[in-house]
């Protein structure tokens, strides 16, 4: 926690240090307010297009939840995400109150890697789009980069899918590995990701995930132009996914840094300044940061229905539910 908070602390003061506070000022003085408000407006979207990839994946794993559910677990991960390393820390808080809310850890572990999964293959298709906008304005080794990641990531995901067809015993592995316990969970983790391929409800949380980060860009696009900068759609889609994915990475506290520096250097390839780019990015920070406020009411009301709760390895049929669970809702 520390190294993240000396990470965020470092980036931001570097940024901070060279910036032209006094110009940025009279920039967002004199900003549209109906533009800002709209961005604001934009960014919210986020939040339910996060809870319902959220129930998408549970679904698809195998529990179900119901949208005002999914929608309560989102906001109050999304609170304690602010102080937490990157998007994970959320994650990881979600999966933790759906557990002791009574679903099973191993379908919950498995839908938190699938809602990784779709989260980063949604900005990378996001990213794909803009490819040919970035390579126009960036220097062909950045292009070359995202276009690297994005073939690693989906021959990852070939792989592990034909992978999954083999049986555990003819694995290429040691014999003490292959059957040894890590092992068998292992397999039978990417077995079940496997039948998950086929699933509608994963590929419904790929439409949400996407829907996640086009409000994302919008909201930056708004937010620019509130500023005066002329950002367009293809501007944001070659630049924001970098973004995206810096401020998802765990180095930093809740993308705080990492998140304004890719912004900066991304905004910088348009021919745009720096000081404008980082009042944008930071708006974008603080309007994360404003919409995450009530999940805190969100957070202590959870806590409060899951001490009840005392053994989650229970079925959950043998305990009250505090919350429906009717796929239906």
């Amino acid at each position: 926690m520390l190294v993240k908070l000396a990470v965020t602390v470092a980036i931001l003061g570097a940024l901070a240090a060279g910036a032209d506070w006094p110009g940025i000022v009279a920039r967002l003085s004199a900003a549209d307010p109906l533009l800002f408000a709209a961005g604001f407006a934009v960014k919210a979207l986020t939040l339910p297009f996060a809870s319902q990839r959220w129930r998408a994946v549970g679904r698809a794993a195998g529990f179900a939840l119901t949208r005002w559910t999914a929608f309560r677990l989102q906001m109050a991960s999304g609170f304690l995400g602010q102080i937490l390393p990157g998007s994970v820390g959320a994650d990881l808080l979600r999966g933790w109150f759906t557990w002791r809310l009574g679903h099973p850890a191993g379908p919950v572990m498995l839908a938190l890697l699938v809602d990784r999964l779709m989260a980063l293959l949604g900005v990378v298709l996001i990213g794909l789009v803009g490819l040919p906008h970035l390579a126009a304005v960036a220097p062909p080794a950045v292009a070359g980069t995202v276009l690297a990641g994005a073939v690693v990531l989906a021959v990852g995901m070939a792989l592990l899918l034909l992978a999954g067809r083999l049986p555990r015993d003819r694995l290429p592995l040691p014999k003490r590995l292959r059957d040894g316990a890590l092992g068998r969970t292992v397999w039978a983790a990417v077995a079940q990701l496997r039948a998950m391929a086929g699933n509608r409800a994963a590929w419904a949380a790929l439409g949400h995930s996407i829907g996640v980060h086009l409000a994302t860009i919008a909201a930056t696009i708004l937010f620019a132009r509130s500023v005066g900068l002329p950002l367009g759609w293809l501007d944001g889609l070659a630049i924001v996914p970098a973004a995206i994915v810096a401020a998802a990475l765990p180095v930093s506290l809740g993308g705080w840094g990492v998140r304004e520096g890719a912004m900066v250097a991304g905004f910088a390839l348009l021919g745009f300044d720096a000081d404008a780019a980082l009042l944008v990015s930071l708006l974008i920070g603080l309007s994360i940061a404003v919409l995450s406020l009530p999940g805190g009411l969100f957070w202590l009301l959870l806590r409060n229905e899951t001490a009840s709760r005392p053994d989650p390895a229970r079925p959950a049929s043998a305990r009250p539910d505090a919350f429906p669970t009717d796929p239906s809702r």
